[in-house]
């Protein structure tokens, strides 16, 4: 009897997968907090305009009746009395009178209260601004013992303020507690908003841990048959005449792919830990500069290698991994029978700090795809599997770094890496010779 085989330990079943999807409603609540919030400032302004406005009429009101009260004391003063003995009476008992003119008809400017004079109009009002300060005049008619008289009376605007001093200021109190929530709320939907977005991005890196791995213990469980798979059509196209083995090639030319997108996969999901050690750069770029040689063949594309060419401590195998596959992208972005040139330059910051930078002069590609260059399993080619640059971005984040996607100029796409805590040493200039294929210039 055959021994059944023991279960692995990185066995996966997509029984076990579950995908829950949470809809944060803090993001919901900003949305609706913020409009009302800006509804609420104009209503505001609004409230209070409307309230000052009644204030006002308030003390017009106050105001005309003080007018009429004066008017009434007049007509119970004795005949005979001048207008500044009148003026007298009455400023002893109205403290806040300000001014008194008594009109007859044959007065200055009597002609234009005729309307007065014939008893269509009983009052009429006015404000001034006498230096600085605000007067409310009044005409009013009254009935003294020589006949009918008008009245220009003056009065204190401030003596009606101690009936609006003390609505203005809850007023006021209120409107400035109005805005200070309208402004906290809108701090607090900034803050929620905030939240919500760091939640969702916490809910993609947890995805997307889980997503790798899925995608180490898929890998695993995948590489073993596939060894077995690619040993067997080995042997078989060794044994087979030339004829058959036509028929085995295709066998072993999938199984190559299918171990570089395990390896892929493996990578993605247990980035190696690095091994830092001082590298010389003019290695690293030969070597980089060579496989770029064998990606350009025969098109019409330059390699070009310039800058600096100083030691730093990093693992030359993980940097060349990623420079490897830059430079790869680079050449592939370049449209087939078009001349372009790929740059290979590498800076050192006067105050530390080294940068690398691989550019090409393709098309570039839109800010929409650039946006999403880094998520797995994102890819605008044909072949691919999407994890190259996400890759990249763990492996140069390993060393300390940091991997950006941006146009460059006048065209292209330009991938910059850097690695602020580096130091170099001996930072000689190398030399910029063009490397690669057919040259585009010659004829």
């Amino acid at each position: 009897m055959a021994a059944r085989r023991r279960p692995s330990g990185h066995q996966w079943s997509p029984k076990c997968i579950r995908l829950t999807v949470v809809q944060y409603p803090g993001k919901a609540m900003a949305r609706l907090a913020m409009p009302a919030a800006a509804a609420l400032v104009p209503a505001l302004l609004l409230s209070a305009y409307r309230t000052f406005r009644a204030l006002e009429e308030q003390k017009a009101v106050y105001l005309r009746g003080r007018a009429a009260a004066v008017a009434a004391h007049l007509e119970t003063l004795p005949a005979g009395l001048s207008t500044a003995g009148m003026l007298d009476a009455i400023s002893e008992e109205e403290s806040d009178l300000a001014g008194l003119s008594i009109l007859d008809r044959a007065s200055t400017g009597a002609d234009r209260l005729e309307s007065m004079w014939e008893g269509k109009e009983l009052f009429r009002t006015e404000r001034l601004n006498d230096g600085g300060h605000w007067i409310f005049r009044a005409w009013v008619p009254f009935h003294s013992p020589g006949g009918l008289r008008i009245a220009r009376i003056d009065l204190e605007e401030e003596s009606a303020g101690f009936l609006v001093a003390q609505a203005r200021e809850h007023a006021a109190v209120s409107l400035v507690v109005s805005l200070a929530v309208v402004a906290l709320s809108f701090v607090v939907a900034w803050h929620i908003r905030r939240a919500a977005r760091m939640e969702q991005r916490h809910l993609q890196l947890e995805h997307l841990a889980q997503l790798g791995k899925m995608s180490a213990a898929l890998a695993h469980e995948i590489r073993n048959p596939l060894g077995t798979i690619k040993g067997y059509a080995q042997l078989l196209e060794e044994r087979f005449d030339e004829s058959e083995q036509t028929l085995v090639r295709p066998i072993l030319d999938e199984t190559v792919r299918l171990e570089s997108l395990v390896k892929d996969l493996l990578l993605y999901g247990r980035p190696p830990e690095p091994q830092v050690r001082p590298v010389d750069w003019s290695e690293i770029a030969e070597s980089i500069r060579v496989n770029a040689i064998q990606a350009i063949g025969e098109r019409p594309v330059r390699f070009v290698a310039s800058g600096a060419a100083p030691r730093f401590e990093t693992d030359r195998r993980l940097l060349t991994q990623v420079l490897l596959n830059l430079v790869r992208n680079a050449v592939e972005a370049i449209p087939d029978g078009e001349a372009g040139e790929v740059t290979l330059r590498l800076e050192c910051g006067e105050s530390g700090g080294v940068r690398i930078e691989v550019a090409d002069t393709g098309p570039g590609m839109p800010e929409e795809e650039r946006a999403r260059m880094f998520e797995p399993f994102f890819t605008t080619k044909a072949f691919g599997t999407g994890l190259g640059l996400p890759i990249a971005r763990s492996l140069v984040r390993s060393l300390g770094g940091e991997l950006t996607i941006q146009p460059n100029t006048p065209r292209g796409t330009l991938a910059g890496i850097e690695f602020p805590r580096a130091r170099a040493t001996g930072g000689r200039q190398m030399e910029k010779e063009p490397h690669g294929g057919r040259d585009p210039d010659r004829r």
